[in-house]
C-alpha cells in the first residue's frame, strides 16, 4: 500500500453499530492486539539474536568505516566505497535471512497463530498480514536506528485502528461495511453542503480502515475509506504566492493582495488547570489504595510493585482523557480553518524552516505542546500540495528574515521583545514584515530586495490594513480570550 504512488485521500464515515456489533468489534481488536504482541515478541528475539552474532558486529564496524569514504571526490575512492557497500549489504541481508528477520516469515507465524487459536473465528487473512507487517516494521526501524525499541500494546489502550490490503476481506460495498461475519451500516451526511461526501463516494476505493475512538468514556467506531484521486476543495484556492512567518503564539501571512496577522489558535481554551486538578485526585486515590507502595516520606518505593486501581480512579482517568481529547479536537479544527484561510490567499507557500523541537526544549515547552505549530505546518503543507500548490522552506540561518531591512540591505539583530521592525523610517509589525520578506525569497534563500523596493508602496497599505483588522478583532474578543503580548499591538 505504501509503495502505491497514485494520489490518495481519506473520507471518514461513522459506523452505526448495535451493542452486539460493538462487542464483536472489541473482540476483533483484542485479538489483533494479542497477535501484534506475539509477532512483536518473536521479532525482537530474532533481532537480538542477530545483534549478538559476532559477524554482525564486524559488519556494522565495516559499514561505519566505509561510510567515511562517501564524501570523497577521488574516483578510485568512490569506486572502492561502492564495492565495499555492496559487499556489506550482501553480508547484512544474508545475516537477516539466517535469523529469519523478514516480514514474510512473520506473516507465516501470524497466519499459523490465527489458525490455531480463537482468532480464526474473528480475523481474516488480510488484516492478519497487515498487523504482522506493522509489528515487523516497528522492529525493523529499531534495527536500522530510525526509532527506539518498540513497546507492546497494553490491554488498557490496545490498538486503535486496523486496515485491509484491498477492498475485499474488510470491505465497503453497497453502503455497508463487511468484515468476517459482521455487516454494519454507516451514517451519511444528509446535508453535504459542499458536495464533499458525494465526490468521495464516487471514487474508487483502494482499501478500508476501521478506527476506534473513545468519546465520553464510550468506544465509537469509524470507517475510513482510502480513495484514489484528489479530494474536493470546499473553498476556492488561490494559485498565487504567499509568504508565512509562524511564531510560538502568532502567525502572519502576506500575499500580493492581502495580509493576515493573527494570534495562533486564539479560540483554543487551555484545559491544563482542570487536568492538573484531576491528576492530583488520581495521585491521592493511588496513595489511599496502595499504602504498601509508599515510604514514610510519601515517595514511591523502588522495585516491582502491584497497583490496585479503584473504579473511582478509572472514572477520573477517563475525565482526564476526555479533557485532552476535547483540546486536541478543537486544536485540529482551528488548524484546518486557518490553513483553509491561508490557501484563499495563495497555495504556493513560502515559509521559514523552524526547529520546533528546539523551541519545545527551550523556553516555550508548554506553549508548543498547547498550540502545536509543527502539526499546523504539516496540515498546511498537505492541503497546499493536494490543491496543486507548491511548498518552499526557507533556511532561517541563511535568509535571516527577522534581521534584514529591504531599504538599506543591512542585517540588524533584534531582541525577542522587539515586536516592531524600526529601520530607515519604517515601523512595521515584525511578524508581518518577516512574512513579506519570505514572499520575496528565492530558492537560494536570498531576498529580492530590489523588486521589493519597487513594489513597496502597494504593500505598505496592505500591511497597515492587516494590523487595523487585527485591532478591531481584538476589541471584540479581548474579554473572552487571552491575547498573546508577542503580537506587539497596543
Amino acid at each position: 500500500m505504501s509503495k502505491n504512488k497514485t494520489p490518495t485521500f481519506i473520507h471518514e464515515l461513522k459506523l452505526l453499530t448495535t451493542l452486539y456489533q460493538e462487542r464483536k468489534l472489541r473482540i476483533k481488536f483484542r485479538a489483533l492486539r494479542e497477535l501484534y504482541n506475539t509477532i512483536l515478541g518473536q521479532a525482537i528475539k530474532a533481532v537480538n539474536n542477530l545483534k549478538n552474532d559476532p559477524l554482525y558486529q564486524t559488519t556494522l564496524k565495516a559499514h561505519f568505516k566505509n561510510k567515511k569514504l562517501a564524501n570523497s571526490k577521488n574516483p578510485k575512492v568512490i569506486e572502492q566505497f561502492k564495492q565495499e557497500k555492496k559487499r556489506i549489504n550482501e553480508l547484512f541481508f544474508a545475516l537477516k535471512e539466517q535469523y529469519n528477520v523478514n516480514k514474510y516469515y512473520f506473516q507465516k507465524i501470524a497466519t499459523s497463530t490465527k489458525n490455531k487459536t480463537y482468532m480464526k473465528d474473528h480475523l481474516d487473512g488480510d488484516t492478519v498480514q497487515v498487523i504482522s507487517d506493522r509489528a515487523y516494521e516497528s522492529v525493523e526501524n529499531w534495527l536500522y536506528g530510525k526509532r527506539g525499541k518498540p513497546r507492546f500494546k497494553t490491554w488498557e489502550r490496545g490498538l486503535s485502528s486496523i486496515s485491509s490490503k484491498k477492498n475485499a476481506c474488510l470491505s465497503f460495498k453497497n453502503g455497508k461495511v463487511k468484515w468476517k461475519g459482521l455487516i454494519i451500516d454507516v451514517m451519511y451526511d444528509k446535508k453535504d453542503k459542499h458536495g464533499v461526501e458525494a465526490h468521495a463516494l464516487s471514487q474508487e476505493i483502494k482499501y478500508c480502515r476501521i478506527v476506534s475512538r473513545r468519546l465520553r468514556g464510550k468506544d465509537h467506531y469509524y470507517l475510513q475509506l482510502c480513495l484514489k484521486g484528489i479530494p474536493k476543495q470546499k473553498y476556492k484556492i488561490n494559485k498565487k504566492t504567499v509568504g508565512i512567518d509562524i511564531g510560538v503564539s502568532t502567525i502572519a501571512a502576506v500575499s500580493k493582495e492581502k495580509a493576515v496577522l493573527e494570534p495562533f489558535c486564539l479560540e483554543l481554551f487551555d484545559e491544563q488547570k482542570a487536568i492538573k486538578y484531576h491528576q492530583r485526585l488520581l495521585a491521592r486515590s493511588l496513595r489511599l489504595n496502595n499504602p504498601q507502595n509508599y515510604d514514610k516520606n510519601g515517595k514511591i518505593k523502588k522495585g516491582k510493585k502491584t497497583w490496585h486501581k479503584s473504579n473511582n480512579y478509572k472514572k477520573i482517568n477517563h475525565k482526564i482523557l476526555e479533557l485532552y481529547r476535547k483540546q486536541r479536537d478543537k486544536r485540529k479544527y482551528l488548524h484546518n480553518v486557518l490553513a483553509n484561510h491561508i490557501l484563499t490567499l495563495g497555495s504556493n507557500i513560502k515559509i521559514e524552516k523552524n526547529n520546533y523541537k528546539a523551541w519545545q526544549k527551550g523556553w516555550y515547552g508548554k506553549t508548543i505542546g498547547f498550540r502545536a505549530p509543527s502539526a499546523f505546518v504539516s496540515t498546511l503543507k498537505r492541503k497546499a500540495e493536494s490543491a496543486g500548490g507548491s511548498w518552499q522552506e526557507i533556511n532561517s540561518f541563511e535568509a535571516k528574515l527577522s534581521q534584514l531591512c529591504h531599504q538599506c540591505d543591512q542585517h540588524n539583530k533584534k531582541h525577542l521583545s522587539d515586536r516592531l521592525h524600526s529601520c530607515c523610517n519604517l515601523n512595521i509589525q515584525r511578524d508581518l514584515y518577516s512574512g513579506l520578506l519570505a514572499y520575496y525569497t528565492n530558492t537560494k534563500n536570498k531576498v529580492n530586495t530590489t523588486r521589493l523596493r519597487k513594489e513597496w508602496e502597494s504593500f505598505d497599505t496592505t500591511l497597515s490594513d492587516a494590523v487595523l483588522t487585527l485591532k478591531n478583532k481584538l476589541k471584540l474578543v479581548n474579554k473572552h480570550y487571552k491575547v498573546p503580548t508577542s503580537l506587539g499591538i497596543a
